[in-house]
């Protein structure tokens, strides 16, 4: 007895012993570990989702691609095989299995430099959210300290949740819900018994037991684990028998393109500027923008099915295809070499940015020639003048003549315009001098009301950039980002209210609570009649002058719009827009250099758009709402006046109350021996009215 109790005191004292030399060891690797609250307080990561205007997933940002889900929602199917395989004895012990304890030593004694396949579901779920995955003595430890800290912060059904969400599922899955829409395109709460099984044999490396690399291992692993949930009780033996002759089935391995790559990296930087990489990367958040998936997708057509055309007919150097990446690169400018597009679609009432193409590629080049790229808008600009003149005693109906003008202005060569066709006219009104876009009546135009009051109005109806009062505005030369010049074109489509383009309507946080809502932002800065008589000349580039393409092309809703072509044929524009949408369409190329010779915003940039509209199909029945105080009065077109029985060129023509004529025509007083009866055959009226 006495030796026994020597033997006990040994014992007793030798353990104190060990206990006491390691308990620096275990103090120093507790230091090393993350503090109390920081393990009650953990999330893991989870990504952030952007959803288009129908609530339809456009993309996500992430580092771990995960969406926690409660337990309730997880088949109990899966609990129990991910029970009975990886921890029977899960809600017995608190953290650390101690009968696995000797098989832990064995194992270490066999094979020093590694420990595998003894952790218990709360020791698995401490290494995935604190630890490395490198198995060492020293990583173990930690690991049984974190399981013990886990147990005494959570329940066991709170650990299940946290591991099921936390466990890694191949590549950037994370989580059995993300895992269960990318394996089986459907949420965890949907899985079957054999998809239960087949997400459970992943969890031990699904690298390994991958189901489009090893089908085979994966389909055997599968079958154990429905062989333990029958020797466990939880399938029936018909169940069982049944599920394992069902093959193997998961979803083509796809990675769908992201269809507005452009519009998604706005949407970043606009988030990473607020809110932050972690917001971005690890919150959860959910992203609600103004984007619309079927109109991204009519735009991505349209710009790439005429842009390959154009490289076609003309032989112009050729981009692959849309998603293709492997495509010439200008090495000296970082930049593809070949033929770029843009587009920005644009709610009028609304603001709501519907769609964005930011160039052809999105791999190839980020640079987003929608919203960076700063260009010359040539005649694109020109309702921004009109709009200054009507708006300021101006008629669509006042003639001017178009005839050579030299400016002389101080410190500067003389200033010598000309037309693009490098013909002359003579006089013609107003509406026909923007429908045909005369250069030489717009450098009038602005030389008699100023410069100063154009960029005035640009400004106001929405270009942000600051503008140079010169005579040479009139024509363009100032450089604009295509998004301006799309949302200040919305403020004749919205009847002269001003409105901020939106990206994203609101943002919620990972439990649901609203933290971003974003409201249409209005401001009226022009009269409604003003905005009706630009929008009805607008309507006459389309129907007879440098826009008739668009209705060549089929489009044959109401719309009024505007051409713009730059000096060598650099840049080619179009802006125009319907009731309800407005359309803004840039072709160039990223370092400035001509296109080809002829290639004119009316003829390669208005067919994009009237593509791209005719997919879209805005409502037919839509019209320009006319304002109480616009007048329609039949002018001669020759002299701008009252038209007589004897005028030759009839209009009916739009005029704010109060400015439209009064006077008979003077030139044709008489009736003239052609047989011109204009009251039997009145001019076209504008359509829209």
């Amino acid at each position: 007895m006495t030796r026994l109790r020597i033997a006990i005191i040994v014992i007793v004292l030798v353990l104190l012993a060990v206990l006491a030399a390691c308990l620096p060891w275990f103090l120093k690797l507790r230091a090393e570990l993350p503090p109390a609250h920081e393990i009650a307080n953990f999330r893991a990561p989870a990504s952030t989702r952007v959803f288009d205007c129908k609530n339809r997933l456009v993309y996500e940002f992430f580092q771990e691609k995960r969406r926690p889900v409660q337990l309730d929602a997880i088949p109990q199917y899966l609990l129990d095989a991910v029970i009975a395989v990886e921890d029977k004895r899960f809600y017995s012990h608190w953290g650390i299995d101690l009968i696995r304890i000797p098989g832990v030593l064995w194992g270490f004694l066999r094979r020093p430099g590694g420990i595998r396949g003894t952790s218990t579901i709360t020791q698995q779920l401490a290494r995935s959210m604190f630890l490395t995955y490198h198995r060492k003595i020293r990583r173990k430890v930690k690991e049984m300290i974190l399981a013990i800290e886990l147990e005494r912060h959570y329940s066991k059904e709170e650990i299940l949740q946290m591991y099921l969400n936390q466990i890694w599922f191949g590549g950037s899955i994370y989580g059995v819900e993300a895992a269960a829409e990318n394996y089986f395109g459907k949420h965890v709460s949907g899985l079957s018994l054999t998809e239960c099984a087949t997400l459970a044999a992943m969890l031990a490396n699904p690298a390994i037991y991958s189901p489009y690399y090893h089908p085979e291992r994966l389909l055997r692993r599968r079958n154990f684990f429905l062989r333990k949930l029958h020797e466990t009780n939880n399938i029936s033996k018909e169940q069982l028998g049944k599920a394992i002759k069902e093959p193997l089935e998961v979803k083509p391995q796809v990675s769908g393109p992201n269809e507005a790559p452009y519009f998604i990296e706005e949407i970043r930087r606009y988030l990473l500027d607020h809110y932050g990489p972690d917001f971005v990367y690890r919150s959860g958040a959910v992203i609600y923008t103004t984007l619309d998936l079927d109109v991204q997708h009519a735009a991505n057509k349209a710009v790439e099915d005429r842009i390959s055309r154009i490289e076609k007919d003309y032989r112009l150097k050729k981009s692959r295809s849309w998603y293709d990446s492997v495509i010439a690169v200008d090495t000296t400018l970082g930049s593809p070499e070949y033929l770029q597009g843009a587009l920005v679609a644009i709610e009028a009432k609304t603001g709501y940015i519907r769609a964005m193409v930011g160039g052809r590629n999105f791999s190839q080049s980020e640079y987003n020639r929608a919203t960076q790229a700063k260009r010359q808008t040539g005649s694109a600009f020109k309702p921004f003048l009109y709009t200054a003149a009507i708006d300021n005693g101006f008629t669509p109906a006042d003639i001017m003549v178009d005839s050579t003008i030299e400016l002389q202005i101080q410190g500067q060569p003389l200033y010598r315009p000309r037309n693009y066709d490098h013909k002359l006219l003579g006089p013609v009104t107003l509406r026909r001098a923007l429908a045909l876009s005369r250069n030489l009546v717009a450098v009038r135009l602005i030389a008699r009301i100023g410069p100063e009051l154009v960029t005035r109005y640009a400004n106001l109806m929405g270009i942000r950039e600051k503008l140079l009062p010169v005579y040479s505005l009139a024509l363009g030369s100032v450089e604009v980002p295509l998004i301006d010049m799309t949302a200040a074109f919305c403020t004749l489509a919205n009847g002269g209210v001003r409105i901020k383009p939106l990206l994203i309507t609101s943002i919620s946080d990972s439990r649901g609570f609203t933290i971003e809502e974003n409201r249409p932002e209005t401001q009226p800065v022009i009269g409604k009649a003003t905005a009706y008589i630009v929008t009805s000349m607008l309507q006459s580039v389309i129907d007879e002058g440098t826009g008739t393409a668009i209705r060549h092309l089929g489009y044959s809703g109401p719309a009024g719009g505007k051409t713009g072509t730059t000096d060598d044929y650099t840049d080619a524009w179009f802006i125009g827009y319907s009731p309800s949408l407005c359309c803004g369409v840039w072709v160039g190329y990223d370092r400035k250099k001509t296109i080809f010779r002829g290639a004119t915003g009316g003829g390669i940039a208005a067919p994009i758009w009237a593509c791209f509209m005719k997919q879209v199909k805005p409502d037919s029945s839509e019209r320009f709402g006319v304002p109480r105080d616009i007048v329609t009065v039949p002018i001669c077109e020759q002299s701008g006046k009252l038209a007589t029985p004897w005028c030759p060129r009839v209009r009916y023509e739009v005029f704010i109350k109060g400015t439209e004529p009064t006077v008979p025509c003077p030139l044709h007083s008489l009736p003239i021996p052609a047989k011109h009866d204009s009251f039997k055959r009145p001019a076209q009226i504008p359509q829209g009215r």
